[in-house]
């Protein structure tokens, strides 16, 4: 059995790990042959048959993305697959049309099969509402020729079908693959110190991508709250002695600037840290009290289920498929987008009652733990399972 992936490009997201897991994986299978097809800024040496297009960027570009239509449809026409699997709404949408053209010019009686996995949906956060409801209307007419369509999460799905995207029958869930043996390189004390964090301080994290959907600056804004409470705190008669509080932000975009300007102008530059891009994310999410994920639109959230697995309570959004990842008041707390005090009245809870911490962290790795299908419920091998499910189901 043949299958094509197509995705717009490799970087370090979610849905560029899956894909390449993926590949690895079936690659090294008797009964299947992998090719793929990728675009992005760099061309990458793979242990698999690919095909690099170099105009396939995430970016519109009517010129760029009518050579990209072509380049895949040639591609389809030589390789003869029995699956497509597109990721990702861009390479999804040519990619999907390709492979539907291309069968004008293949053997008669011989159909490839439509896959398509959107890693979450683009239908609010990202765009005004004009230009979201021709998204809307091209996702809708393209579900038309696909023959299954892949959900991270019961919430994307549900979603993506009140928007009109696919039929019920098309839909399956199969989440993102986390890799679950939790690699560690240091010693939390080390790294820490390496940070400037003292040993006995509350450490409220978030790994992400620093790009407006993402929601990071609610999480600044809602710091500033946080701390706030915690000097006023302290002047309770009350109040007991309050470790010190940092906040740390994995990850990089291109809000990082602005938000490290927005953190200076809010006086709590000393309080922040930016690490930038790192490949020490399980290190770093250990030393987290809380982990945050502030999103205004998430498929689901790889991190979310890392954190809870190295037994993190989670302060999130509300959002998409986040639900599916959190269970409100018992792994964490669940909070509307965009909403920087309610973000913060969660955190301080938690601040507040360590044994609060202690126990919705314990109940998160009992949860992400939870068997399903003979495989903890969110890990690598249960998506590829079911991923090889799919497959010979629909071939």
């Amino acid at each position: 059995m043949k299958i094509l992936h197509i995705i717009t490009r490799l970087d370090k997201g979610g849905s560029a790990e899956n894909v390449l897991l993926c590949c690895e994986y079936f690659s090294k299978k008797n009964d299947f042959e992998v090719v793929l097809i990728y675009g992005g800024k760099t061309k990458l040496n793979l242990d698999f048959k690919n095909y690099y297009v170099k105009f396939l960027q995430r970016e519109i570009s009517l010129i760029n993305d009518i050579i990209v239509f072509f380049k895949i449809l040639k591609i389809m026409i030589k390789e003869k697959p029995d699956i497509v699997h597109t990721h990702s709404s861009k390479a999804g949408f040519i990619g999907r049309w390709a492979t539907y053209f291309s069968s004008k010019f293949k053997v008669k009686g011989l159909k490839t099969k439509i896959v398509h996995t959107p890693h979450g949906h683009i239908f609010y956060g990202y765009y005004n509402k004009f230009i979201t409801s021709f998204f809307v209307f091209f996702e809708m007419i393209t579900a038309k020729i696909t023959d299954k369509l892949i959900a991270l999460t019961e919430g994307e799905k549900n979603e993506s079908l009140s928007f009109g995207v696919g039929k019920k029958e098309q839909w399956v869930v199969i989440p993102s693959g986390v890799d679950y043996s939790l690699k560690f390189r240091v010693q939390s004390s080390e790294l820490k110190e390496k940070l400037g964090i003292s040993k006995n301080s509350i450490i409220v994290g978030t790994v992400a991508r620093l790009e407006p959907i993402k929601g990071i600056k609610y999480f600044v804004e809602s710091a500033k709250v946080v701390v706030s409470f915690y000097y006023r705190y302290l002047k309770s008669p009350t109040c007991y002695l309050l470790a010190p509080i940092y906040f740390l932000i994995v990850g990089d975009g291109s809000e990082r600037k602005f938000l490290e300007e927005r953190v200076e102008k809010l006086g709590m530059k000393d309080r922040f840290i930016f690490t930038g891009m790192r490949d020490d994310v399980v290190d770093l999410i250990s030393i987290m009290d809380i982990y945050v994920q502030p999103s205004i639109n998430e498929g689901m959230g790889k991190t979310i289920v890392l954190a809870e697995l190295l037994g993190k309570p989670v302060v999130a959004t509300n959002v998409q498929g986040i639900p599916s990842v959190v269970i409100d008041n018992e792994t964490g707390f669940l909070v509307p987008p965009r909403d920087p005090q309610k973000l913060a009245n969660a955190i301080i809870k938690l601040i507040e009652n360590k044994t609060l911490r202690e126990k919705m962290g314990q109940s998160a790795k009992v949860w992400v733990n939870k068997i399903v299908d003979g495989y903890p419920q969110f890990s690598k091998e249960r998506m590829l399972f079911l991923l090889e499910n799919l497959y010979k189901s629909i071939v």
